[in-house]
């Protein structure tokens, strides 16, 4: 069993900055990351990362990540599956039949896509369905396509397939679209792109590929693929199994300094319910390099 002083679950904005931070610390400290970068991957563009006026989520990504492994960072690529805590040390068992053990722990697993919850979305994942516009808009040229939702990551979406599709629909539970304005003005912009609000996606039409959608008003309308952006939940199987401190949503109740209730485990990014719940890529990188500054602290006492 490799043993180390801090052990970093989790691969995006925050995990990164965390590392960056604890390397220049000089912690002894390794990645685990089931999906390196997390989320940010497959964001389309990014316009509010200072610094860079316009970049790919996939491009920021591996900045983050060419600056850690410039630091020999040690990183496993997969999932661990169980964590538990033995006398004053915290013992993580992999999904790639690995034990690593360590004197803290630092959580930033993020949040994972919310689904529709129904029946076809089972069946027609990668069919038609999906819930990356990045991975698959490329697929759609000169077809039609929807996107579900009505924030920032279903503008986005929707934009992006309008550069390749010949027409987007955007599904929008509520009255209005929610977040950045210059998104909301880019989507009036779009002549490709209909707004359809007041609506929910019911069911998904086809037997052996996405053939159309049924809205909760009635409307049976054909496409040729559906995007799911309806927000995320947070990923947090191993802090329940911690029995982590969470708020009535299921993010981690952390204190100033991204500590938990459990001593030797903190926790920073999308999974808490810190930084006015604004979960950016900003406030992520912040809360990790607070993380990454308190726990350097914990471990010279």
């Amino acid at each position: 069993m490799t043993h180390y002083d801090l052990l970093i679950i989790g691969a995006g904005p925050a995990g990164y900055t965390a590392s960056v931070y604890a390397s220049r610390y000089q912690i002894n400290h390794a990645i685990v990351g089931e999906l390196p970068g997390g989320l940010v991957g497959e964001a389309h563009k990014i316009c509010n990362w200072p610094g860079e006026k316009e970049i790919t989520g996939f491009d920021l990504f591996m900045k983050m990540h060419d600056h850690v492994a410039d630091y020999d960072v040690k990183m496993f690529n997969t999932k661990v599956n169980e964590i538990k805590k033995e006398d004053d040390k915290f013992i993580l068992s992999l999904a790639s039949d690995e034990e690593l053990s360590a004197k803290v722990i630092l959580l930033v697993t993020g949040t994972k896509h919310r689904h529709l919850g129904i029946e076809a979305e089972n069946r027609l994942k990668g069919k038609g369905l999906s819930y990356c516009t990045t991975c698959d808009a490329g697929f759609y040229k000169n077809k039609i396509t929807a996107v579900a939702g009505g924030g920032n990551s279903a503008m986005t979406a929707a934009l992006y397939l309008g550069e390749v599709a010949d027409k987007v629909y955007l599904f929008v539970r509520g009255t209005e679209l929610k977040g950045e304005v210059a998104w909301m003005k880019a989507i009036e912009a779009n002549p490709k792109i209909e707004k359809v609000f007041g609506v929910e996606v019911k069911d998904i039409l086809g037997e052996e590929s996405v053939s159309g959608v049924q809205l909760s008003d009635g409307q049976e309308i054909k496409v040729d693929g559906l995007f799911v952006e309806i927000g995320s939940s947070p990923d947090n199987v191993l802090g329940e199994q911690l029995a982590l401190e969470k708020d009535e949503y299921g993010y981690l109740s952390v204190n100033k300094d991204q500590s938990t209730n459990v001593v030797g485990v903190y926790a920073a990014g999308d999974l808490t319910n810190e930084s006015n719940n604004m979960r950016q890529i900003v406030t992520a990188a912040a809360e990790g390099a607070i993380a990454a500054e308190s726990i350097f602290k914990f471990l010279k006492r």
